[in-house]
Order: C-alpha cells, then sequence, then structure tokens
C-alpha cells in the first residue's frame, strides 16, 4: 500500500511533468495581421468566434494554429471581406479531425470604420466587442452558430435559417425578422419603433416595439415583446403572439 508520502510525491511529479505540456499547448496558435481593401460587409464560414469591432482604422487579425493559418485565405469580393475565401469545410475537419473544438482554436479580429451587413454559415460565432452604428445594418444567419450584437441603426433586417441562437441589444427604428426553422432571436433589450416578423417552424422571439408589430407564424414559433405596440398577428399552426412576462 502506498504511503500518503509517497502519493504526495508521484502526484507532484505528474503535475510537474504535465506543466510543459499545458505551456506547449497554450502556444499552439499565432497571431497573424491580413491586408485586405475596403470592406463593408463580413461572410464568416469559420467554426471559430469572429470579433467585431467599429473603428477609425481597418483591420483583419487571426489566430489559429499554424497550420490553419498557412491555409486560411482572406479577401473582399464586391466590398465583402470573406472569412475565409475558400469555405470548404475539409480545410477545418481535415486539420482537427472529427473530436476536435475548433471553436476553441480559431479566433478572427475585425475592425472597419463601416459595417452594413454580416453573414453566419455553420456553427460558429460572432461576438460584438462594441455597438455598431450606421442608417441600415442586415444580419444573416444560417446554421447553428451564435450571434451577440449591439446595434443601433434607422432600419434593421435580421434572416435566421436553422437553429441557431441570435442575441441583440440597441435600437432600431424599423426591425424586420424572417426565421426558418428552429432558431432564435432573444433581441429583449432592443428597442425598435415597428417590427415585421415572419416565421415558418418553431423558432422564438423576444424583442421591445413600441409602437407596430406585425406577426405571421406558420408552425408553432412564438412572438413575446415588450411595450405596448399595436399588434396585428396571423398565424397557421400553435404558435403565439403576446406579452414577454
Amino acid at each position: 500500500m502506498l504511503q500518503p508520502t509517497s502519493v504526495l510525491r508521484t502526484a507532484l511529479f505528474v503535475g510537474l511533468l504535465a506543466l510543459p505540456l499545458h505551456v506547449a499547448a497554450a502556444q499552439e496558435s499565432a497571431r497573424e495581421t491580413r491586408s485586405v481593401e475596403a470592406f463593408t460587409a463580413v461572410e464568416f464560414r469559420v467554426p471559430g468566434t469572429l470579433h467585431l469591432r467599429q473603428g477609425s482604422d481597418r483591420s483583419v487579425e487571426i489566430e489559429a494554429p499554424p497550420a490553419v493559418l498557412d491555409q486560411f485565405e482572406t479577401g473582399v469580393d464586391g466590398g465583402t471581406l470573406e472569412l475565409p475565401v475558400d469555405s470548404d469545410d475539409t480545410l477545418f475537419g481535415g486539420l482537427f479531425g472529427d473530436d476536435a473544438s475548433v471553436d476553441e482554436k480559431v479566433d478572427v479580429y475585425v475592425t472597419a470604420p463601416t459595417i452594413e451587413s454580416v453573414s453566419l454559415a455553420g456553427s460558429g460565432e460572432i461576438v460584438g466587442e462594441n455597438q455598431i452604428e450606421g442608417e441600415t445594418f442586415g444580419l444573416s444567419v444560417a446554421g447553428s452558430g451564435r450571434t451577440r450584437l449591439d446595434v443601433n441603426a434607422e432600419e434593421l433586417d435580421v434572416q435566421v435559417a436553422g437553429s441557431g441562437t441570435t442575441m441583440l441589444k440597441g435600437q432600431t427604428d424599423a426591425l424586420t425578422t424572417n426565421i426558418a426553422g428552429s432558431g432564435d432571436l432573444q433581441a429583449a433589450d432592443l428597442e425598435t419603433r415597428t417590427m415585421e416578423v415572419s416565421i415558418a417552424g418553431s423558432g422564438d422571439v423576444e424583442v421591445h416595439v413600441t409602437d407596430e408589430l406585425d406577426a405571421s407564424i406558420f408552425g408553432s414559433g412564438d412572438v413575446h415583446y415588450r411595450g405596448q405596440p399595436s399588434v396585428s398577428t396571423s398565424s397557421f399552426g400553435s404558435g403565439e403572439v403576446g406579452p414577454l412576462e
């Protein structure tokens, strides 16, 4: 039987052996700055995290393992920053394998003076590092990804297809939302004067509307709202429209 002192020494020895491995793992990622043309839209097709910031300077930085950086091409097409240019899923599946958690290894940092639209495809995440301001802003989410943004725009258009979760706060004058599938829009902290929302499926919407709400539901999706707007609804299925409790 091992004595307590022997067990302690063994645990300490194993811990010291693991320390260099942990340090090495933390150093697996590298960071690169990419030179790109001016852009006002971003397409993100990576199972990682996009850190989005509106600022006076334009910059694109990628933090990932060197093997990913070598194959991760960036470019601008028609004013849209493509991340990556090649959307072939084998880029990440082949490098990390089926059991790898890619979203913990790929971070993209984007700053631009004007951001008019952002689209997310797949299982990635978009995080707004500050408030995005402008006359119009469009957000498109396709897949199971997550989005967290603070937006101040006169007109806001949100399109969700799939099971993704979209979290918005800020303010807008007119909000248009279309949800196809089981995706959710959590926007109780987004104040809008008017809203038109259409749900086809089981997606749910929470929002703050002050004046007018027009909701169409085909399926079991629900719309819950803060405020006291005039409400017009059309529902085909078990979906409901009502105040947010």
